[in-house]
């Protein structure tokens, strides 16, 4: 396995491609130093340039990082820049690339005027995938249609298959040989945390994978997938978070949600196969209602030598990053 992260060679400080941004399809400079993707695909009818729901930016609010001195705490994992997606609509970055938004602002940050149909983004299935579309058994003989993490149909039922505000992006790429897995980091902000934990306007983050090995959700934690209630552990124990109406959290100076809660990094991972051409696709929305905005970060898409095993299921679970 050749293709690692250290040897690929980032393409994002000179434009606001949301690939880019992320570390796909980008140049490189020889064998091994890019992630040649094709088909890319991304969605958000709302691109004014004052207000939008993504942006592509060197950090995000003015916290410095505790462990790295004159570092933001929100800054690019690979290049110098990432990619953030919001349900609500987010400011322009600053002279120096920076989003920063008005303080305890993400509460009143609602629509983003996007797609609101009844549907997931193709290729996404809300239904469940294992058990070769029966489900119950999450992991193992997925459909290659549907869902095989089976994460994803009880938090789309709660939500009365109602997501509005929909943000997504896909492409396709050829697995190199000897790799098993890829992985990316993200970071989940909400302002529906506390409020709406265990309630059904849970905003929801999917990623997806098409492998033949295992097809569906990839972001999930305990069973579940990512929304302030799978994520309302994490939180409170390694993320960052204010209690309203009480608690200010310097940490999230600058990105709106400091009396609300983030995680920190985590790392996300899937399973594929040697030699085969896959589809990954991230989305972001709002389930059941407009209201409150959830900011999701994305960077540092990756392959992993090694992968993960979708049959022990616990072992494809998103993880925080420990650095």
């Amino acid at each position: 396995c050749l293709i690692v992260p250290e040897n690929l060679v980032p393409c994002d400080g000179d434009d606001d491609d949301q690939f880019h941004a992320i570390g796909v399809n980008c140049p490189g400079n020889g064998p091994n130093t890019f992630i040649d993707s094709t088909n890319e695909e991304f969605s958000s009818a709302n691109n004014q340039n004052s207000l939008r729901p993504w942006r592509v930016a060197r950090g995000f609010g003015t916290a410095e990082d505790p462990m790295a001195p004159g570092e933001l705490l929100f800054r690019a994992r690979e290049g110098e820049k990432f990619l953030l997606l919001s349900t609500g609509r987010l400011k322009p970055p600053n002279n120096e690339g920076v989003v920063i938004e008005d303080a305890d602002s993400q509460k009143n940050n609602h629509n983003n005027f996007n797609d609101d149909s009844d549907s997931l983004p193709s290729p996404m299935s809300p239904e469940v995938g294992s058990n070769n579309g029966a489900g119950g058994d999450p992991g193992n003989n997925c459909d290659g249609v549907n869902d095989c993490s089976d994460s994803l149909k009880p938090n789309w039922d709660l939500g009365e298959g109602d997501p509005n505000d929909k943000i997504w992006m896909r492409f396709d790429v050829t697995v190199p040989p000897g790799v098993y897995g890829f992985e990316f980091d993200f970071v989940f902000f909400s302002s529906e945390w506390p409020v709406f934990v265990d309630e059904p306007f849970n905003d929801m983050f999917i990623a997806w994978s098409t492998s033949e090995v295992y097809t569906g959700n990839i972001t999930f934690i305990d069973g579940k997938p990512l929304t302030v209630t799978s994520l309302d552990n994490a939180i409170q124990t390694v993320g960052y978070h204010g209690n309203p109406p009480n608690t200010y959290e310097p940490l999230l100076a600058g990105t709106g949600f400091e009396t609300r809660g983030s995680t920190g990094w985590f790392s996300a991972q899937a399973a594929v196969t040697p030699g085969e051409d896959i589809t990954v696709a991230f989305a972001l929305m709002d389930m059941g209602d407009s209201n409150l905005a959830t900011v999701v970060a994305l960077d540092k898409w990756r392959w992993s030598c090694e992968g993960c095993i979708p049959s022990e299921i616990d072992d494809c679970e998103v993880e925080q990053v420990i650095e």
